[in-house]
């Protein structure tokens, strides 16, 4: 749902405001989902993505059909992402993945809410204004506007959101 200027009602604080608390909601469920697998063994058979992470090579229940132990589950590997809206930001030079041990998995999904965190106070660097860039992509509204004689939208930088005009 958007407000009057194509921005989703709770961005206050305009685009990448709203997508760093998006993103930084995302990566703290991504850390439920790691812990839930790796410290707590809650292990399923199929595990689906998580919204920043996926198991690349499942751990196997044994012969008995005994769910696999925490220290195996730790031995898998996972495909590591920063999802910005539906896009990744690249996190590694040329990718937007990396491939790990789920045993750095935790660390890293820290490493990663600590690095959104940190674009509030340091907008310029080059992966904050990449953030951002995917950020405004992101929020482009998809519906004419609804105020009339205006029929498209434009982002506007200084408001740091989408006009209609």
């Amino acid at each position: 749902m958007s407000d009057s200027t194509g921005a989703p009602q709770s961005q206050e604080g305009g685009i990448f405001a709203t997508f760093q608390a998006l993103t930084l909601k995302g990566l703290e469920q991504s850390m439920l989902d790691a812990e839930a697998r790796y410290e707590r063994g809650e292990a399923q058979a199929d595990p689906a993505p998580s919204l920043n992470w996926a198991v690349t090579n499942q751990a196997m229940a044994d012969n008995s059909g005994a769910p696999p132990s925490i220290e195996k589950l730790l031995q898998e590997e996972v495909i590591l992402w920063l999802s910005v809206g539906s896009e990744k930001l690249e996190i590694v030079p040329g990718s937007d993945h990396a491939t790990i041990k789920a045993s750095a998995l935790i660390n890293a999904l820290k490493e990663m809410q600590s690095m959104v965190q940190g674009f509030a106070s340091d907008r310029s660097s080059e992966l904050a204004t990449q953030f951002h860039q995917i950020a405004i992509a992101q929020a482009t509204p998809t519906n004419p506007p609804e105020e009339e004689g205006k029929s498209a939208w434009e982002y506007d930088s200084e408001s740091d959101r989408y006009i209609a005009t």
